[in-house]
């Protein structure tokens, strides 16, 4: 698809001035893939990982498994993010289970961060270990212990003793409510989802053991709820073990870790019970879903982000373990559609014991750590004497940019979009000799809009720069029209871009 400027216009060859408006309002976009563009030329979608920080828990105490086993037992960690605190809750088996398949050792610990960097076990005075109720245990005992997962509900008007809401349950979902993250009590008493869920047998899920309550392989890992606000639902990710299919959507021999979703107005009443919807046949995937991390981006509204653990349950490895997983990267616009990307978002590395069944998984909930980073918290280690929880950073937006190599460098022509707002943000690093320019295009005529054809170009590292051109900043006499930006750049990154008021 040829496109170029001409002489004060620009020349739009193979793309339609008919097409559909995007109303992107002032949502902040990222640049994950090419769902913005028309057009893209010697550009391409970069994915970046992560910078590995420091241990910030060593699951050392009594009851996360070390003394038991001889190493440490803990997962699913979830993060919750309050004004001036960090809340994280995570869970723990201790071992020497009174008989087979007796749960009550099984632990929900809490822990607490000012800065999301420092983290204190806080003596709760809650459950006895040893004697003693001088712990951070904040739960004991029941499948529910096993993958208890918080949230702050964000739904407007919701009930002050209903702030915090969680889920949890093996082979049962159970739903739980608090007033203050740390008094709990179940919003039921019966689970709403468990294995004899007739939706179930759609799908094929797949049937273990030979207990009549808990017939089936789902919800054994971190299975996640929370308010969607853009589409004013609850929503529900949990573990299921479906068949494998061709490319024809045929069971073929073998099974695949996978997810299914449920949503719900009322955290009471769940339905509209499916795998959720990955683009590709479950045969074709080497990896399985072991846990998805999905939530809410904070800052685009109707984003969905995951860190999905993806595992190979059968591979063995030299360092002797059998089976191991590596952290990906997901996200779905509509909520209902998910994309995995094809690369690692953190891979095991040459670290030997991180190459595990478990190992490398991250916890639920981004921290807001700097005011250009996020945080990130995933187990390393899993299994092992040394098994930690490790932070990692990452660049606000940063998951995946547009990217530009230094020559020739390249062009973008996006949609016709509409917007609201007054300035132009963009997310956006360069080289020394890179740069980054934005054009305004009217999307009915084709034609450049006069004053806007090329932007002051920007060069350096910002967050939020602001778009000018000849030192003017204002689109508001263009709002709510449908235009195209077109972008040239080189040797430069675009994590994102908004219209903003």
């Amino acid at each position: 698809m040829a496109w170029g400027w001409a002489v004060g216009t620009l020349s739009l060859i193979g793309l339609s001035v008919a097409a559909e408006p995007v109303d992107i309002g002032s949502n902040r976009e990222l640049m994950l893939d090419d769902h913005l563009f028309s057009s893209v030329q010697r550009l391409g979608f970069r994915q970046h990982r992560p910078v590995e920080r420091e241990v910030i828990l060593d699951f050392s105490e009594p009851w996360e498994g070390r003394k038991a086993f001889g190493f440490s037992v803990t997962g699913y960690a979830t993060v919750l993010s309050e004004p001036g605190r960090f809340r994280m809750y995570y869970a723990s088996w201790y071992g020497h289970r009174l008989k087979p398949g007796d749960p009550s050792q099984q632990f929900t610990g809490y822990c607490e961060s000012r800065d999301g960097i420092h983290w204190t076990r806080p003596n709760l005075n809650r459950v006895a270990f040893g004697g003693s109720k001088r712990n951070n245990i904040l739960r004991q005992g029941g499948t529910t212990s096993h993958n208890f997962a918080p949230f702050i509900d964000t739904r407007p008007g919701v009930p002050a003793n209903e702030k915090y809401k969680a889920v949890g349950g093996n082979g049962q979902a159970f739903a739980f409510v608090s007033a203050d993250g740390l008094e709990w009590r179940k919003l039921v008493e019966t689970p709403f989802l468990d294995g004899t869920e007739k939706a179930l047998d759609r799908y094929g899920a797949i049937h273990w053991g030979n207990n009549p309550a808990n017939p089936r392989a789902i919800l054994d890992s971190h299975n996640l709820a929370f308010w969607d606000g853009a589409r004013k639902r609850y929503v529900f990710f949990f573990r299921a073990h479906l068949p494998a299919l061709d490319r024809e959507g045929k069971e073929i021999k073998g099974t695949v870790r996978s997810v299914m979703m449920c949503t719900s107005k009322d955290f009471r009443t769940w339905s509209d019970i499916r795998p959720i919807d990955l683009g590709v046949p479950r045969q074709a995937w080497r990896t399985g879903l072991y846990t998805t991390s999905l939530q809410p981006y904070p800052r685009s509204p109707g984003l969905l982000i995951g860190f999905p653990l993806l595992t190979v349950p059968r591979r063995p490895f030299k360092g002797g373990s059998f089976g191991m997983s590596e952290t990906g990267l997901m996200y779905s616009r509509d909520g209902e559609r998910f994309t995995v990307t094809d690369e690692a978002f953190l891979p095991p590395g040459r670290d030997t014991r991180n190459w595990t069944k478990h190992g490398n998984m991250f916890g639920w909930g981004l921290a807001r750590t700097a005011s250009d980073e996020w945080s990130m918290y995933y187990h390393q280690h899993d299994h092992q004497k040394t098994m930690h929880l490790r932070r990692a950073t990452l660049r606000l937006d940063g998951f995946v940019s547009l990217h530009a190599g230094r020559y020739p460098g390249g062009e973008a022509i996006s949609r016709p979009l509409v917007f609201q707002g007054s300035e132009l943000e963009i997310n956006v690093s360069t080289g020394v000799g890179g740069g980054v320019r934005v054009g305004l295009i009217d999307a009915g005529s084709g034609q450049v809009i006069p004053g806007y054809e090329q932007s002051d170009e920007f060069y350096g590292d910002q967050i939020a720069h602001v778009v000018h051109w000849k030192g003017k900043k204002d689109l508001a006499r263009i709002a709510g029209r449908a235009v195209r930006l077109k972008l040239t750049m080189y040797d430069a990154d675009l994590y994102s871009l908004r219209f903003r008021h």
